[in-house]
Order: structure tokens, then C-alpha cells, then sequence
């Protein structure tokens, strides 16, 4: 088996609405941070009663991964084919006679197979679950060539991803990799087209609820202007994001998960260490 590698990439997708609207349609909905259910209809909360505390932006990650696998081989079958009555005894195929029992006759055959698929996974950085995030990769990415420029704004906080590229790696080659019945495999070969780490937008505002003296955060998302729900602000981790350690897939990694494989992984893998040096 040849496994192929893309060069590894980390993109941030700039934000499609502004911090502004963001606030605006958090102090829109502010009062629904504190009831639920049966509670918002026993509990009115004036706006007026909720105040903005402080707000925070901040870059979430999570991962995209591109596979596409090239199969050849051969496989022997045995094929059942029905006759046209009880009257048939026999059966001559390529001047071979097959005799017809219980008006079928079998034959045994070679089938050339090929196959080709190609897939497209998102994993959550900070979860690894398995995401359906297609819709907001667009042609807006912009890539990340200083790890360390992109996390030095002081009031930005960029989380950093607790999921690493072997582990994306590993979770494509599992549904990749199916078995398959073969006698002869003639070319199998697997492309990695891409493993990028993205980082997407997202605004967060904590508000107080004065009567109760309680706090809740409304995030948004800098993308599509979804709202949830948050118990707190997230806390700057002072920890260093390296390349290194977020794209950790080397030979011996893929060695790992596939015994036996023939890596092409030293291109990309110079590539990113001369884009860190630069």
C-alpha cells in the first residue's frame, strides 16, 4: 500500500458578521439566558434588569480531512446461472460442458475490480466528535503561516486544539481502509489531500441578571449567527500552541496504523519545518 500526505495547513475563517451585530442580537435575547421551559413563564424578566458584564472573541478549532483511496485487484467467484427447463442436462460454455443440476449450472470465474472513493470528514478540536461542518469552509479561509502571530492578540483568545493530526488521520483510515476479498491486489493506495486545523469565530458576552445577582453568557457564532447558551467566559490558557505538536503524523506514525505501508511523507513534512523557520 502507498500512502500519500499533504502538506498539513491551518486556516482562520474570518468572521461574516461583525462584533457589533453579534452584540446586538445577544442583548436582543438577553433575558431568555436565565429561564427555560416552565420558568419563562412564571419568571418575566425585564431587559432592563440585565446588564452587559464584559464580552470576549475567541478562535475555536476544528479539523478537516480529505481521503481518497485507488484500488485494483482480482477476486474468484463462483456463479450459479439457471437453465430453461428440466430437459437440460448440460451446459457448454467456451467448449467447456457444465452439467445443469436442479436446472442450474456453475461455473467459476475471475472478476477485475476497481475501486475509487473519496471522503470528506470534520472532527470538534476540543472533542473529536465527528461534525457535518462542509458549510462553512468557503473561499475566504485565510491560512495561518505564523502560528505565533495568529495567538498574540491580547484580546483574542485562540483555544488550543486538544485533538491532534494522528488522531484525524486515524479516523480516516478507519472507515477508509474496509477489507476487501481479493486474491491478487495489483495497485492500492490511499491520498491524504488534505488535514488542515481550522479556526472559526466566535463571540461570547456575559450578562448579569441585577434582581437575582446571577450571570449567563450568550455566544454567537462569527460565522452563521447561531446562538447558544454558556455557564462562563473561557479563561485564557497560557499554554503555546506549537505546529509540531498539533501536526504530530510522521512515517512511524502512519507505520503504526497501517504496518507495512510505503509513507511519501518527508516532502510535506520539510515543507512545514522550512514555513516555521521562515
Amino acid at each position: 500500500m502507498d500512502i500519500q500526505l499533504a502538506e498539513q495547513k491551518i486556516f482562520a475563517l474570518p468572521e461574516k458578521i461583525t462584533v457589533e451585530q453579534a452584540r446586538l442580537r445577544a442583548m436582543d435575547r438577553r433575558t431568555g439566558l436565565f429561564t427555560t421551559g416552565m420558568n419563562a413563564l412564571l419568571q418575566r424578566i425585564k431587559p432592563e434588569e440585565v446588564e452587559l458584564l464584559a464580552m470576549q472573541k475567541r478562535w475555536e478549532p476544528f479539523w478537516g480531512v480529505i481521503c481518497a483511496r485507488h484500488l485494483v485487484y482480482d477476486r474468484t467467484r463462483k456463479f450459479n446461472v439457471s437453465v430453461t427447463g428440466s430437459e437440460v442436462q448440460s451446459v457448454t460454455l467456451n467448449e467447456i460442458d457444465y452439467p445443469a443440476v436442479n436446472r442450474a449450472f456453475g461455473f467459476t470465474a475471475v472478476e477485475h475490480c476497481r475501486e475509487e472513493d473519496r471522503q470528506q470528514a470534520f472532527f470538534d478540536g476540543i472533542t473529536g466528535v465527528a461534525q457535518d461542518l462542509s458549510s462553512l469552509i468557503g473561499d475566504s479561509r485565510v491560512e495561518v503561516t505564523d502560528l505565533a502571530d495568529f495567538t498574540a492578540h491580547d484580546n483574542t483568545i485562540v483555544v488550543s486544539s486538544e485533538v491532534r493530526a494522528s488522531y484525524v488521520m486515524r479516523q480516516a483510515l478507519q472507515t477508509m481502509l474496509k477489507p476487501v476479498q481479493a486474491d491478487v491486489i495489483f495497485e492500492e493506495a490511499v491520498n491524504i489531500e488534505a488535514i488542515d486545523l481550522y479556526y472559526r469565530p466566535i463571540f461570547a458576552f456575559e450578562f448579569r441578571w441585577k434582581t437575582k445577582d446571577k450571570t449567563a453568557v450568550a455566544e454567537i457564532d462569527g460565522l452563521t449567527g447561531e446562538m447558544r447558551n454558556a455557564k462562563s467566559l473561557r479563561q485564557q490558557m497560557n499554554i503555546p500552541v506549537s505546529r509540531d505538536t498539533l501536526f504530530d503524523i510522521g512515517a512511524d506514525t502512519i507505520g503504526m496504523l497501517v504496518p507495512g505501508a510505503n509513507i511519501a511523507v518527508k516532502l510535506a513534512k520539510v515543507a512545514i519545518d522550512y514555513n516555521t523557520k521562515k
